[in-house]
């Protein structure tokens, strides 16, 4: 007897659905890209247990015939594809024909349906794969999925499912995905009869993200848009300062298509690099549009991976996109601890504010689409107005004044920037009696001064008052304070000199008197040798020696051995660390971090009038005058606003 059999069908959907439904999450995904593929312009998505009991998800799309609906839970039925060729450009959500069969053999499923051409609606009845029956019911346009008692015939897949509180939280995020991928449709989440999400059609994505995300997000997102090639990039992402532990925050979809993608991933931490620090991710929401036949989104069971065919130029173009973008914005850290008045609109996503606090209502089985959707609330109880651009814009009028398109930013190429010996001499002449350092001279006749006028995120003439315990400098202008941190504000004006190589090596190179030496452990050489060249641009000279020994002789002025030998080891464990990802940007990058941390001015030390304005110029020149090489903020700010309401003035 042979030992290789077929499975029978039962046994195969089973085993497809652990594939496709690999928890209640999955359900609701595979049915609402079924009902955005049917042209639905409203979905209502109920659940209890968190999914576990019930999941129904209704549409008012094209619905399904009686013979299309039966059709349906055959194995790769789908209406989607038709030839081989198809599979070349895919632009629906769904297309394998997977999802119905495999969600009906772990569960007891209704489907109701009915399209305008028929008079009758039609409803299939599932009981763990098996079909119960096909009857002619009443029925409005569109189709509704019931599921029960999910994985009630594998106990041994249920008992692995987490608790109802983290499905229903996997179930919100995806809904909540999705109603952002699809700003002009309207979204219903009932969970345990509690409105859960609730957003009505809008006409902007700006608008969706609003009701999605609430004020207090929008106020620190930043726009993206570029188009080139047939690729297109738009939607949000946060500015530095708005830092998150994990990706969570992180929107992203390729075509309308909801995707959890490493390469989109990796391009918004290139995007950041030196901007926050380490274990810290960026807020987005992304849409990419990318051509149908450049990317396959037929490489993961559960279609959250795609594969692109160029993946260096999707990475390029992203990455790109997000750093013009932060370029061409520069919004401000606020003074933490300013409370602002509970009323204040944008302070609570719109959907909570207006429905967080319902009392629960019993679930009822819909008799019509109007009673499954309920009208939109008047949120005129909630705020003055609709939500429209008019009123975005007029609460971010306070951020806006910070958040412009850069016009007139002094050219890093074009500006005077001094150089390092005079930086180091700065560090060891600012206590000096008579206060003539050369960086005195330097910002008294040889810098230009930075108009600040024309640079977003400042008011007229930042102008120094002082020091805190000499290591914060204090500074006013037109909009308020300013709190500078003088040493992480030297370190960024340090790393783009060292970044871009615009030191004069002449007169910023000191040789070693005695030169410092290094042995090295095998993985430390294999590291030496791809940055050997890097850190001889930045004044890092060496040599080797016996074995694997090198020779320190030439170091950036001003810097001792022990510096010079401490930035070397940092940097083979960064390139060691990152070994995968390294490319060249992410080297250099990581040796002028180092560099310029050692070189910059220290923390308790007292600067003059005249260099603390210097400081302040150099930085506003930077490309991101807002966070040092590691992350941290650099300028904080404490507006007029904030004042007159910590004096309890009228604002």
């Amino acid at each position: 007897m042979s030992k290789i059999k077929v499975l029978p069908d039962s046994l195969a959907n089973k085993i497809a659905a652990g594939e496709v439904v690999e928890r209640p999450a999955s359900v609701v995904k595979e049915l609402l890209e079924n009902a955005l593929d049917a042209g639905a312009s409203k979905i209502n998505v109920e659940v209890e247990a968190g999914g576990k009991r019930l999941i129904r998800l209704l549409d008012d799309g094209e619905g399904m015939t009686r013979d299309e609906a039966i059709v349906a839970f055959e194995r790769h039925a789908t209406s989607k594809l038709r030839t081989a060729d198809d599979l070349e450009a895919i632009t629906t959500l769904g297309f394998r024909g997977e999802a119905l069969p495999s969600i009906a053999s772990v569960s007891r499923l209704f489907l109701r349906t009915k399209t305008d051409r028929d008079a009758e609606g039609t409803e299939v009845e599932f009981n763990g794969g098996k079909l119960i029956g096909v009857r002619d019911i009443a029925w409005p346009r569109g189709s509704e999925v019931e599921v029960r008692d999910l994985f009630f015939n594998i106990p041994a897949r249920r008992k692995f499912l987490k608790s109802d509180a983290t499905e229903s939280f996997h179930i919100t995020n995806l809904v909540q995905h999705y109603a952002l991928a699809n700003p002009h449709l309207s979204f219903l989440l009932i969970g345990n009869g509690r409105d859960a999400i609730r957003v009505s059609a809008a006409r902007s994505l700006k608008e969706r993200a609003y009701q999605v995300l609430g004020g207090s997000l929008l106020d620190k997102l930043v726009e993206v848009r570029s188009e080139m090639d047939g690729l297109k990039v738009s939607g949000f992402v946060s500015n530095p300062q708005e830092q998150r532990s994990s990706r969570d925050a992180q929107y992203l979809f390729i075509n309308r298509r909801f995707v959890r993608d490493q390469l989109i991933g990796r391009a918004l931490s290139e995007a950041y690099r030196s901007m926050m620090p380490s274990g810290t991710y960026p807020a987005a929401v992304l849409f990419i549009d990318v051509p149908p036949t450049e990317v396959d989104v037929n490489v993961h069971p559960a279609k959250t991976e795609v594969r692109f065919l160029h993946e260096g130029a999707i990475l390029a173009f992203i990455r790109d996109a997000v750093i013009e973008a932060l370029r061409s914005t520069r919004p401000v850290t606020t003074v933490p601890g300013i409370a602002k008045p509970s009323d204040e609109r944008g302070s609570v996503p719109v959907e909570w504010a207006r429905w967080g606090d319902k009392e629960p209502t019993a679930a009822k089985e819909p008799l019509g689409f109007e009673d499954a959707f309920p009208a939109a609330p008047d949120y005129e109880a909630v705020r003055p107005s609709p939500v429209t651009d008019d009123l975005i814009a007029e609460q971010r009028n306070e951020v806006r004044s910070q958040v412009q398109p850069v016009h007139q930013v002094v050219s890093r190429e074009n500006s005077n920037a001094f150089n390092l010996r005079s930086s180091h001499e700065l560090i060891d002449e600012g206590t000096s009696a008579d206060g003539s350092s050369a960086l005195d001279s330097m910002a008294l006749s040889g810098v230009p001064t930075t108009d600040s006028n024309k640079l977003p995120g400042f008011g007229h003439g930042i102008k120094p008052l002082g020091q805190i315990r000499d290591s914060y400098i204090v500074a006013t202008d037109d909009e308020g304070l300013l709190l500078v941190d003088q040493h992480v504000a030297h370190e960024r004006v340090l790393f783009e000199q060292f970044r871009d190589s615009r030191l004069a090596r002449s007169v910023g190179l000191q040789p070693l008197l005695i030169p410092a030496t290094l042995d090295l452990n095998p993985s430390e050489a294999e590291a030496f040798s791809i940055v050997e060249d890097e850190l001889e641009k930045v004044g890092i000279e060496t040599m080797r020696l016996s074995g694997r020994t090198i020779a320190i002789t030439t170091a950036p002025a001003g810097l001792s051995s022990a510096d010079v030998l401490s930035v070397v080891r940092e940097v083979f464990t960064v390139v060691e660390r990152e070994r995968r990802n390294s490319t060249v940007d992410r080297i250099r990058d990581g040796i002028a971090a180092e560099l310029a941390c050692k070189a910059a001015i220290k923390v308790n030390m007292p600067l003059t009038p005249e260099k603390m304005q210097w400081l302040i110029d150099e930085l506003l020149k930077t490309n991101n005058p807002m966070t040092c090489p590691h992350g941290r903020p650099i300028m904080m700010r404490m507006g007029l606003r904030d004042i007159e309401r910590g004096f309890k003035r009228p604002v």
